[in-house]
């Protein structure tokens, strides 16, 4: 009368449903694909570039700006503003990391502007270089030279621009 009972096992009378470990396993691989081909997906349908530029549209509207303050700019604010809008442009459109260097750096860099046209290069370069000189060199307001590196740095973008590959839909 006095028996002892083993304990019974408690698996069968916990609630739900018992899955083996390979099933949770291919859940898992099922959901990373998925992911990727969801993320695959997205981001071709990103990648279309529109046929409206709107870094270009706002670096023009930049350098515009900059020409209504030609009487109170330094000739070295004006060439670093000009600077900057080209740079944004390159960085946006080329993703190109001359935003984040120095003029020189930029220089050393072999792979700089590579993805540019060979004669989008020759005029860029001795561009930016000029600018360099500018910003760095002492200077005063010269409304006359400011004006002219606004024009040449809108000039400078339009062939950029021009040059810019776009996607036939």
């Amino acid at each position: 009368m006095l028996e002892l009972h083993d304990i019974p096992d408690p698996d069968s009378l916990l609630p739900g449903v018992r899955i083996a470990w390979w099933g949770w396993l291919l859940t898992v691989i099922s959901i990373i694909t998925l992911a990727w081909l969801v993320r695959r997906k997205l981001a071709r349908t990103s990648g279309v570039i529109p046929t409206d530029s709107t870094s270009y549209l706002a670096c023009q509207i930049e350098l515009n700006a900059s020409r209504e303050k030609l009487t109170s700019l330094s000739l070295a604010e004006v060439a670093t503003r000009c600077s900057l809008a080209l740079r944004t442009y390159l960085h946006v459109n080329l993703d190109e990391q001359a935003l984040y260097e120095t003029h020189d750096e930029f220089l050393l860099r072999p792979e700089a502007l590579q993805r540019l046209p060979r004669g989008a290069r020759d005029h860029l370069e001795p561009f930016l270089s000029k600018l360099a000189q500018c910003k760095y060199g002492p200077s005063g307001t010269d409304p006359a030279e400011s004006a002219k590196l606004i024009d040449d740095s809108l000039r400078i973008l339009h062939g950029l621009e021009s040059t810019r590959g776009r996607e036939i839909q």
